[in-house]
């Protein structure tokens, strides 16, 4: 074979080749201008919290104030020591000489800024954002092709990537103070539109006595395309109390669970409302949580319920709608408020239940409330409508039925119950009252002022 063929023939395998090889595999240029800030191996890399992101918009980025002087192996803070978010169209994409993926990003108002995927081979073994850039150009090339041209996208992306400042070279895309995501950590096509996350407590309330701690489990999860870390705070505790978070934020993408810790130290004895506060992706959300301080961990006696006779309303309870209430048609037994189960005449349940904890330093533990039936059953055989005592354990789980009471006990005014909950001594349990009325004449079991004491 002559040299002429033997090039043709060669022009033509490399033809084929660069056909059929997927970008990573053609590019073989790496950048120079900031590359080590490009990349994640300047000397202000350590300054970049991964762990956490903060959602932004194009047209806020674009209005940043242009560096007077923009260093080669320095970060500008915050600009360049953040990690991104944004909700944008990707327009359109290239493959770079310097074997950057270049996408132009835009926002509903035409306003562009550029994202950049470096190719991992040109990025250093010792860079932290290594694997999330290796993990977006994998997530790019999953779906597109990029070659030496701009071919158009045109489809809803959520961009992750560190804030850089590129110098002015009438790139494609570049906003006016020449900021751009370099490097891109992550990019999701087509991302839901609700972002957002939910904050909960569990339990609701929580009794501890004086000179105890208590915990109780925070929770978060997250909806859409939200991903970043959820920092946690309480407030409203009384002086001589202190509290700490373990851990002390949700790490990213924002789903998880944190033990608040409560001690109560010198503080005073009372109920106390806590508001449990999430910040984090520009969301913000909080739960409240009831915290009652007893007398005292052991020796002297105590009432460790909170609000016992229901005067501040639903507060410490959950309660089906409308069972605490002030309504004079059935009376409490003391003050305004009860709780009333029943009592429509129509199938129907209700149920109302507080969650305490009874600390193992106790010896006696003794639950007291009083019950009023009233009914319109005339039967003296049939237990149509009940109400059922129980100890549930926080989980919701019934551990023991104290007692069933039905139509057969309605009585003229209250009267009190007692029982022994002793067993229950070093465990945080529920007690739970389920009222259940058939289809026809009604049974009202009305319920107050409740007590827990131990010794």
């Amino acid at each position: 074979m002559n040299v002429s063929v033997r090039r043709v023939v060669s022009a033509f395998a490399f033809l084929l080749i660069a056909s059929l090889a997927p970008p990573d595999l053609l590019a073989q240029s790496c950048g120079v201008e900031r590359w080590s800030v490009k990349t994640g191996t300047d000397a202000d890399v350590s300054k970049v919290n991964l762990s956490s992101s903060t959602s932004n918009t194009i047209a806020t980025m674009r209005g940043w104030p242009t560096p007077s002087t923009i260093p080669s192996n320095n970060r500008i803070s915050p600009y360049e020591t953040t990690v991104w978010v944004l909700n944008a169209t990707l327009v359109e994409y290239k493959l770079e000489d310097d074997s950057d993926y270049h996408l132009v990003l835009s926002d509903s108002s035409g306003n562009t800024l550029i994202a950049e995927i470096p190719l991992p081979a040109c990025v250093g073994s010792s860079s932290p954002f290594l694997s999330k850039i290796t993990n977006a150009r994998n997530e790019f090339n999953a779906r597109y092709t990029p070659t030496g041209s701009f071919q158009t996208a045109n489809i809803p992306v959520k961009v992750t990537g560190v804030g850089m400042f590129d110098f002015l070279h009438g790139q494609t895309g570049v906003a006016p103070n020449g900021i751009e995501l370099h490097p891109v950590l992550d990019i999701v096509f087509n991302p839901t539109t609700t972002t957002d996350f939910s904050l909960s407590v569990s339990p609701s309330s929580l009794t501890i006595a004086s000179g105890s701690s208590g915990s109780a489990t925070v929770s978060t999860s997250i909806s859409g395309s939200f991903n970043s870390s959820i920092a946690l705070s309480v407030s409203g505790l009384p002086s001589g109390a202190s509290a700490s978070f373990s851990p002390t934020s949700i790490a990213a993408p924002g789903s998880g669970s944190s033990t608040l810790n409560i001690s109560t130290g010198t503080a005073a004895a009372g109920t106390y409302n806590l508001t449990i506060t999430g910040t984090g992706g520009s969301k913000t959300h909080t739960a409240p949580l009831t915290l009652t301080i007893g007398s005292g961990g052991g020796g002297g006696g105590s009432q460790i319920l909170a609000n016992p006779g229901f005067e501040s309303g639903s507060t410490s309870w959950t309660a089906t709608s409308g069972v605490i209430n002030t309504s004079s048609s059935e009376p409490a037994h003391s003050g305004s408020w009860k709780a009333w189960l029943d009592g429509y005449g129509t199938t129907h349940t209700d149920s109302v239940y507080q969650q305490v904890a009874i600390f193992s330093s106790h010896t006696t533990a003794t639950l007291t409330f009083w019950l009023h039936i009233d009914t319109a059953e005339t039967t003296t055989t049939t237990a149509y409508d009940k109400l059922t005592v129980q100890v549930r354990n926080s989980s919701g789980t019934v551990l023991k039925t104290l007692a069933t009471y039905s139509n057969l006990n309605h009585n003229t005014g209250y009267s009190q119950k007692t029982f022994d909950l002793s067993a229950y001594i070093g465990q945080t349990i529920q007690i739970y009252l389920v009222g259940t009325e058939d289809s026809q004449k009604q049974t009202s079991f009305v319920v107050d002022d409740f007590a827990l004491n131990v010794q």
